[in-house]
């Protein structure tokens, strides 16, 4: 009968034996997991938040035009029946609608700041918002010079009132 030889095994040395190999390759696994579960969170807040904004300058935007033929006037609070409170567009040529960042209190539009990563902070780069408001516009094909955490989200909808709008 011809078979495989089978040598007893009666020194059990702890090189060779392969037991814990399973726990000491799920540990870096767990790792890995819980990172990328980190960013999946980041990324979906930032994705969530710049949909939210938009529904809500959408739905303001519409609310202020409200089939109204003549926009120059801002009409929602009351000014636009005296002639000399009223806030007016005439100049402008445009109106713009949007969000205000939650968590200004100065009154002034910024935009909102999401992290990328959830959970723990990552080492944010300081920069300027004049930075990023006339680099952005510049910049190459391959981003290497401008910061991507956080995450600036600013959304808002405008609608030209006459034709000098956009010049």
């Amino acid at each position: 009968m011809m078979g495989v030889e089978m040598k007893p095994t009666s020194s059990k040395s702890v090189l060779h034996s392969e037991r814990g190999t399973a726990l000491i390759e799920t540990i870096p696994l767990l790792a890995i997991f819980v990172m990328l579960t980190a960013f999946g969170l980041g990324i979906f807040g930032v994705i969530h938040t710049g949909v939210l904004h938009s529904i809500a300058a959408r739905t303001y935007s519409f609310e202020t035009y409200r089939n109204r033929n003549n926009l120059y006037y801002f009409r929602e609070d009351g000014s636009g029946l005296s002639a000399s409170s009223a806030l007016n567009y005439t100049k402008k040529g445009w109106r713009y609608h949007a969000v205000q960042n939650e968590s200004d209190s100065r009154n002034r539009f910024v935009a909102t700041v999401r992290p990328v990563s959830f959970g723990r902070p990552l080492e944010a780069i300081e920069t300027s918002q004049d930075e990023h408001n006339s680099t952005i516009f510049s910049l190459p094909g391959r981003n290497d010079k401008v910061a991507v955490n956080p995450a600036w989200v600013m959304v808002g909808y405008g609608i030209c009132l006459n034709k000098q709008c956009g010049n």
